[in-house]
């Protein structure tokens, strides 16, 4: 009778555990959530890419992508979320157009873990679609991509861009 009535507790805590709580949150919503408290006028149904600036991992990669998204800035459906100091990269460009600058020194956009570095989240509809991570090793596929989704083309390309919530 013990044996049972501790089994009948534990499944009792188990089920009171499972309904209540916060709920998980989706990364769309966490990056909805980050967008708005940043940039509150700035809804997520309306943005197709959040173009992400960093001077984490490889500088020249870093430096490439900078100039291509600063062809971008004028871009209503384009955010540009920035983490440099300048140290590495010059980030002059981004300091002219407010409007669609994210200034981010606390790391909060990496924190998310939807993206490490510099690259680009596309959206759709409000919601993540592909994100394009920069990396030396698939810079040239990867500036590719992003300059043809920025442009309105897409090109596909197995394994880059594929992203899994």
């Amino acid at each position: 009778m013990g044996n049972r009535t501790l089994s009948a507790f534990a499944a009792l805590l188990l089920a009171a555990g499972c309904f209540s709580g916060n709920p998980v949150k989706s990364d769309d919503d966490r990056l909805r959530e980050l967008v708005h408290q940043y940039r509150k006028q700035v809804p997520m149904k309306e943005l197709r890419s959040i173009l992400v600036i960093t001077e984490e991992g490889c500088p020249s990669c870093n430096r490439l992508f900078a100039r291509l998204v600063e062809d971008y800035l004028q871009d209503t459906t384009a955010l540009v979320w920035v983490n440099a100091m300048g140290t590495i990269l010059d980030i002059s460009a981004f300091r002219s157009n407010s409007d669609r600058i994210v200034w981010d020194y606390g790391d909060s956009l990496r924190a998310l873990g939807i993206i490490q570095g510099s690259g680009a989240i596309f959206l759709e509809g409000g919601r993540i679609d592909t994100v394009i991570q920069v990396e030396a090793r698939t810079l040239e596929i990867s500036l590719s991509e992003v300059a043809a989704r920025l442009s309105g083309r897409s090109v596909a390309r197995p394994g880059i861009g594929d992203y899994t919530p």
